[in-house]
């Protein structure tokens, strides 16, 4: 409906004019289907918004989709014919538009291969996949890429742990949860023999020399933890098109760096170890390859970017890493620019805050972690405990397919309904509630709908015949919420916040739920408002569905 009212003013002010309007929802206390406010145009026009809005009223007078307008303070409130305006209702787009054409790359997860994904990784994966899906539903092309830490000296702490420890005993557990524990047992015994730190980096050189014996377990352990990933990634729905992995880069990295220095953009410190100076960025002195040749992460990072580049020449390329990297990631944004290799302007990182638990931050060296496996499992169990007191005729299996759709809904709406700069504090009962803002919450309402339309079609109802014809004052509310949507689309995907799409299915939800309090569906006075009604249903059930869908959860079937 926006796009039609600016279409029409264009009748009358210039285009410019026209951008400057802003639409929003009516404030409360006041009446019509949308406000429209003109605060940017007062400037340009010499003009109070109250006097702006006159002109525009004026303007709106014979258009055939507005029945009337109504001046309340600096807003101009809009009442739309119920005809065209459920029309539009019924039409309205399932995507947006704001990043139509673009080509993005989007790095997220990014494990170590010396643990288990952990809670930290849930908040990753769940940035990682709602953006993407988010920006593919706006227009761009994305690439979903991942990088694999599978070399550095915290690597070689599991080795070190499982060489001397281990009897070379194989996995008795999830294989990447068999890793962590030898990175766990490392931590415990290096607070009692410091020389186990100079035994790892000792380790990390040989690794880079190519020393067979440390390469051979050094590929079973890694291949031990990226089976375990595999599984993990599975089960959250997530894919990526392409893998990199540190270990094929390293060298690469090294070659940057010596062509850095011969440039010199780097420079060589007494100690051998190659370095970058952005005291003038306020950025302090960087190694890029120590004394001792090894190299560190943003050795690699500059040959992977350099790597995608060549693989997609993306127009953006994007890492969901957390805000403790922001330092990491204007360091390698500089260097990469100094080294003329890639412009800032087509590098973002979308960082975010911590994820705590309960009784304080986790840390992986001392087991202090949540693991994502066992965290899913939990949620998992709370959904089926759930499912079995209100359905206890259900098959097993049903149950436990049920239950997964929940767990994955759980902590995905969880972990995305506070911005992402904030940190979360997780809480397992509360993300697998029913009722208020959860993800199970969100499914409920959608199931509440395909029942409905079970039940519409097990009656015969066409909803074909006259759509949403038939429809009025009462389901504007509705109608309103459903047309927004796109441009909530375009809002999150431009500030790269899915927290405006959590937002709004939870109004959307809720004023669903509000008006079938009130409004039979099925039972409604006429044949034709039943079917009008149904497709309304239908579209705000379509509306669910793909909002829960770019979030990366669906709705069972049944709850």
């Amino acid at each position: 409906m926006e796009n039609l009212m600016l279409t029409w003013l264009q009748k009358t002010f210039d285009q410019e004019f026209c951008s400057k309007i802003e639409f929003a929802p009516v404030p409360r206390g006041q009446n019509g289907d949308i406000a429209m406010k003109f605060f940017q145009l007062t400037k340009s026009e010499g003009q109070s918004p109250v006097q702006i809005a006159e002109r525009v009223a004026e303007a709106l007078a014979n258009c055939d989709v507005v029945e009337k307008t109504e001046l309340a303070g600096p807003y101009l409130n809009l009442f739309f014919a119920p005809k065209p305006f459920f029309a539009a209702v019924e039409k309205a787009p399932l995507h947006g538009d704001a990043s139509k054409g673009q080509n993005i790359v989007i790095e997220f997860s990014g494990p170590n291969t010396n643990k288990p994904l952990h809670l930290g990784h849930m908040r990753n994966h769940a940035l990682g996949i709602s953006v993407a899906n988010l920006l593919e539903t706006v227009g761009a092309t994305v690439h979903r890429v991942n990088i694999i830490n599978d070399r550095g000296v915290h690597i070689c702490k599991s080795m070190i742990a499982y060489e001397k420890w281990g009897e070379s005993k194989e996995p008795n557990k999830k294989s990447d949860h068999f890793v962590g524990d030898w990175y766990v047992r490392f931590d415990q015994e290096s607070k009692k023999d410091e020389q186990l730190i100079e035994k790892a980096k000792e380790m990390l050189v040989k690794w880079e020399q190519g020393d067979t014996e440390v390469r051979t377990l050094w590929k079973k352990m890694s291949d031990w933890a990226l089976s375990g990933h595999k599984e993990t990634y599975a089960r959250q729905g997530i894919h990526f098109e392409k893998e990199y992995f540190e270990s094929k880069y390293y060298l690469a990295g090294r070659d940057i760096a010596e062509k850095g220095l011969q440039k010199g953009v780097f420079q060589k410190r007494e100690d051998g170890a190659i370095v970058i100076d952005l005291t003038d960025e306020g950025l302090d002195e960087k190694v890029i390859l120590r004394a001792d040749g090894t190299s560190i992460y943003l050795t690699q990072d500059l040959a992977v970017a350099l790597a995608r580049v060549n693989d997609f020449n993306p127009d953006q390329m994007m890492y969901v890493v957390a805000d403790e990297q922001n330092y990491h990631f204007k360091v390698l944004f500089t260097c990469l620019d100094r080294l003329g290799l890639i412009e800032p302007k087509h590098l973002h990182h979308l960082g975010y805050g911590l994820v705590n638990l309960p009784d304080g931050r986790m840390k992986s060296r001392e087991g202090t972690v949540v693991d994502a496996d066992n965290l899913m499992d939990e949620l998992h169990e709370l959904a089926a405990e759930e499912i079995v007191k209100r359905h206890d005729d259900w098959s097993e299996e049903e149950v436990k397919d049920t239950a997964e759709k929940i767990q994955d809904a759980a902590w995905k709406f969880f972990l995305l309904q506070t911005s992402p700069k904030k940190s979360i504090t997780f809480d397992a009962q509360k993300s697998i509630a029913f009722e208020g803002a959860t993800g199970p919450y969100l499914q409920y309402a959608a199931v509440r709908i395909q029942s409905i339309l079970r039940k519409a079609q097990e009656q015969n109802i066409a909803i074909d015949q006259g759509g949403m014809s038939g429809l009025g004052e009462e389901e504007k509310l509705l109608g309103a919420k459903i047309l927004a949507f796109s441009d909530i689309l375009n809002r999150a995907a431009e500030n790269l916040n899915p927290t405006y799409v959590v937002t709004y299915l939870l109004e959307l939800a809720q004023d669903w739920s509000s008006y079938y309090a009130v409004h039979s569906v099925l039972q409604a006075e006429t044949p034709e408002l039943i079917s009008a009604r149904v497709s309304l249903a239908e579209k705000v059930l379509s509306v669910l569905e793909k909002g829960m869908a770019v979030l990366g959860f669906q709705a069972p079937e049944r709850m």
